[in-house]
């Protein structure tokens, strides 16, 4: 059943260790365990455990975790209090009693009992020993949630975390999401089988349902009514593959009281739908992201609900009945065409109301969704919102009124496309959270932990399921100490100080506005010396410290001898290592592109090894992890086909949606590497081939003069998802992470450039000399030398001319970006003329910026706000300056909403320095 809001919330109250049974044993280095206590102090596994009736399932998850260790636990029921779900942990019959309110409420607690003694059930690796003791708490361990929807699942997340996942792949996670204190899972696998009986029965034909069925790693956006029949129809075989795994799935959810919510019928339909149905009255849906998509059955034509009652129908034949469907009208651009929405909104509930009375209609917050009057026509009593937006934007608020009451949860996507890069907003959570959980009015009675691709980031997934069972904010630094015991199972300050560096910048992402995960790595990237990001839509810079953050890898590889064995610590030293070697990207392409812009073949050709050299590091550390192996993604694709010709149509579908996504018009729609991941062989041959590709492109260019000659990136990607080698790739683990690791410090170290020698005696156009530092959004292209900026490629841009003056000399950029020279004190004076080039004066274009001209961090000039069609003359004495830097602000007070960046084509004409 989908859980009932409590009549008033109750906190969690968990009881301090110093307050449990067992003290814990905190010496450094040494394990966490109990003190010294007499032996009968201990669980008795010889003792036959009890389990309260209804418990079996938790009973079975415990032999699952645990082993024979599961012996020494009861499982009693527990009374809801005021309808919030709770556990309680005592002793009794020399056993570690867990009491709670259902099953995997009872898992929960005894995820939380083990967090005692130094043991932890969670994501990517287990720290779990069967043979430790299980000491008696002496006093009571409780929590009680303070919401009653503790969500998990993103729409996408199945073809992003694995699409062709084994039953066994999903049994583990369940487990995990219990003791994780989660309550309700999307579950969209074998949906495919009700589409098909539907479709059968309403004027298509098999083979046509088929055909309109995308393969499983495309089909999350096939439900979302984005896009069908891509990369190909599905099988009989599959279908019926899914529909059994599916069906387990729901079970194994509702055997530990947790719901599955499946997905409802809103009107997915055939485009020619309306063709072959009298009645039926079809809206064009027009296009995605560079697909077609479905057409959008009108809610409120008289066979609508005809069509949702064999759907409902075939859903509870096919996957069981749930008391939650999830349906998202008009998603990422869907169109309202003359269907009067409101109206569509309540046929909708109308018919799961029809088919499943009090079953709750679940809608995500995403963008614009779902719209005012959508929210507005819904019954909020049986009506729930899952927010994908709650951490992402500083002003997001006021959704009591914008979706009519309705209650939601705190929701939070921190990653998308299931990249593998470290971080989520988990100093928000801490804090926004619970601000709007007791806000007067508020509607929020859930959490929503929706990662397009799960199983990565186990500490951000283990934060944020605690909110809901914590009674407030927690000191963040604390809580990351109590994690590594937890984590490692011992008390280890070179594993606290690493986690606290990581605090620090991946989970609190300082310099990520209005993103909700971290940036991604550069040599996943589409290769180009201006690239700023893999995904199209992810962040374009470091959206924290990256020198802060290596540092964690300094103190894990510190915690070697303390840890090593430990499979949790080889993971996370994996993590940390790959993300360290992964932000060297960031750092070495700026010195590329000065390189080539430089024309120093010789830097350049260093450089591009260093960079594969990395590419090459990359894949062996991540080879070191099962989960981690682009191999094990293929050959689990394989393994569901029915034969040879499925198999190689099952590993496209594979291939494709972690590289090129979809076809042509897709990729250049924005999707290409939008689900880019570290994962060994996909990094060590698609991307690093891509790279050597263009690094050879560069080259030719030297030989010539001419610009790099233009690559058919598409191509490339199509070749590389048509392909069926894999000799590339491994399916076993292999390598000595300690060893990689401190080549990832090594590698990161190496990224600081060699400082440029001051310039010599004379007058020296600032286009002339090497950077000493450069920092600028490469999205918007290279810094250009003698014309000002251009597009996004390197010497695209047009002679510098600010009011009307065309100069031969300066430099070409576009906000923010700051240069830095390194004068050593020996030149004089600074002269330049600023201004927005004048291929801004044009009508609709609005540039403002600020420059700012500073001297070892002082600022020496500051032109004001400048707009187009304006020049100044800058003349600054640069007398004992070490560093000079040349700053473009974008003024975004000064600026349109939203468009602090735009037009901002800034010119340092005829800029020089005076040298002694």
């Amino acid at each position: 059943m989908m859980h009932p809001t409590p009549n008033r919330r109750r906190r969690a109250v968990i009881a301090p260790l110093a307050a449990l049974a067992t003290t814990l044993l905190l010496v450094t280095g040494t394990a966490v365990g109990a003190s010294a206590e007499p032996p009968d102090r201990n669980a008795k596994l010889n003792v036959p455990p009890k389990t309260a009736n209804g418990f079996e399932s938790a009973r079975a998850a415990a032999d699952r975790l645990l082993g024979d260790a599961a012996d020494g636990f009861d499982f009693a029921k527990l009374d809801a209090a005021d309808g919030a779900d709770r556990y309680e942990i005592t002793s009794k019959r020399n056993h570690v009693r867990v009491a709670a309110t259902d099953p995997a409420t009872a898992i929960a607690g005894v995820n939380a009992y083990l967090g005692t003694i130094g043991q932890s059930i969670s994501w990517n690796v287990r720290n779990l020993d069967e043979d430790a003791a299980l000491p008696l708490p002496r006093s009571p361990i409780t929590a009680s949630s303070n919401v009653s929807h503790r969500f998990y699942g993103n729409d996408t997340e199945d073809g992003y975390t694995g699409a062709y996942r084994s039953w066994e792949q999903w049994e583990r996670e369940i487990d995990e999401l219990a003791a994780l204190g989660f309550n309700e899972v999307f579950m969209p696998v074998g949906s495919e089988a009700v589409y098909f009986e539907v479709l059968t029965q309403f004027g298509y034909s098999a083979e046509e349902a088929r055909a309109w069925i995308p393969l499983p790693g495309h089909q999350p956006w096939w439900l979302l009514q984005n896009m069908s029949s891509y990369p190909a129809g599905t099988s009989d075989a599959l279908l019926a593959e899914r529909a059994e795994l599916g069906r387990k799935i729901a079970d194994r959810l509702r055997e530990l009281d947790m719901t599955p919510v499946l997905p409802g019928y809103f009107g997915t339909v055939p485009t020619d739908f309306a063709e072959r149905n009298a009645g039926a009255r079809v809206e064009p849906q027009g296009g995605w992201v560079g697909f077609q998509r479905p057409g959008w059955l009108d809610p409120n034509s008289t066979v609508f609900p005809e069509v949702a009652d064999a759907f409902y129908t075939a859903s509870e034949q096919k996957l069981g009945v749930s008391a939650a469907y999830k349906m998202d009208v008009l998603h990422e651009g869907g169109r309202r065409g003359t269907v009067d929405v409101p109206a569509a909104t309540r046929a909708i509930e109308t018919a799961l109301q029809t088919a499943h009375p009090d079953a709750t209609w679940v809608l995500l917050g995403w963008q614009n969704n779902p719209p005012a009057d959508v929210a507005a026509a819904a019954n909020p009593e049986t009506t729930f919102i899952v927010d994908g937006l709650s951490d992402r934007y500083d002003g997001r608020g006021g959704l009591e009124e914008q979706w009519s009451g309705i209650p939601y949860a705190f929701g939070t996507i921190w990653n998308f496309g299931g990249h593998t890069t470290m971080g989520a907003e988990l100093s928000t959570w801490n804090e926004r959270y619970y601000d709007w959980l007791d806000a007067e009015g508020s509607a929020v009675d859930g959490i929503a932990a929706m990662p397009e691709g799960g199983l990565n980031n186990p500490a951000a997934i283990d934060f944020f399921a605690g909110l809901a069972w914590r009674d407030g904010p927690v000191d963040v630094n604390a809580w990351f100490d109590e994690w590594t015991e937890r984590r490692y199972g011992v008390d280890d300050p070179e594993l606290k100080a690493a986690w606290r560096a990581l605090a620090e910048t991946a989970y609190t992402l300082p310099s990520n506005d209005s993103y909700s995960e971290a940036h991604d790595g550069l040599y996943g990237a589409r290769p180009s010396l201006s690239a700023s990001r893999a995904a199209s839509w992810s962040p374009g810079s470091f959206s924290y410290d990256p020198d802060r953050f290596a540092e964690a890898l300094d103190h894990l590889l510190a915690a070697a001898p303390a840890a090593a064995e430990m499979p949790s610590y080889r993971y996370d030293l994996m993590d940390v290592a790959r993300q360290v070697t992964s932000n060297t990207s960031r750092v070495l392409l700026p010195q590329l592109q000065q390189a080539y812009g430089m024309r120093d073949r010789a830097a350049f050709t260093q450089l591009s090894e260093e960079w594969l050299g990395n590419i090459e590091l990359l894949d062996d550390l991540v080879a070191t992890q099962p989960q981690m192996l682009f191999g094990r993604w293929i050959a689990d694709a394989r393994a569901a086909a029915a034969d040879s010709a499925e198999a190689d149509r099952l590993e496209f579908d594979a291939r494709s949606i972690v590289t090129t996504w979809g076809d042509r018009s897709a990729v250049n729609a924005g999707l290409n590497d939008y689900a880019n991941r570290e994962w060994q062989g996909l990094v060590g041959t698609y991307y690093k081939d891509r790279w050597e590709r263009f690094f050879a492109s560069v080259q030719t260019s030297f030989d010539t003069g001419k610009a790099p000659a233009a690559i058919d990136w598409y191509a490339v990607g199509a070749e590389f998802t048509a392909s069926t080698d894999t000799s590339g790739f491994l399916t076993e683990p292999e390598g000595d992470v300690v060893e990689l690791a401190a080549l990832a410090v090594e590698a990161w170290d190496a990224t600081v450039p060699d400082v440029p020698e001051p310039p010599a005696a004379g007058e020296h156009f600032l286009s002339d000399l090497p950077f000493a530092t450069v920092s600028l959004n490469a999205a918007y292209g290279p810094i250009e030398r003698d014309t000002e900026i251009g597009e996004a490629a390197y010497g695209d841009g047009k002679p510098i001319r600010l009011a009307g003056v065309q100069y031969a000399k300066g430099l070409g950029v576009n906000s923010p970006t700051t240069i830095g020279f390194n004068l050593g004190g020996r030149c004089s004076t600074f002269e330049a003329v600023v201004g927005i080039d004048d291929v801004m004066n044009k009508a609709g274009a609005s540039p403002n910026v600020i420059f700012r001209v500073l001297g070892d961090d002082e600022l020496l000039y500051d032109s004001g706000a400048m707009t187009k069609g304006l020049a100044a003359e800058v003349a600054v004495d640069l007398t004992g300056v070490q560093t000079l830097e040349l700053v473009v602000d974008p003024n975004a007070a000064g600026s349109p909403a939203g468009q602090a960046e735009w037009w901002d084509r800034a010119d340092w004409a005829d800029a020089a320095v005076s040298c002694e």
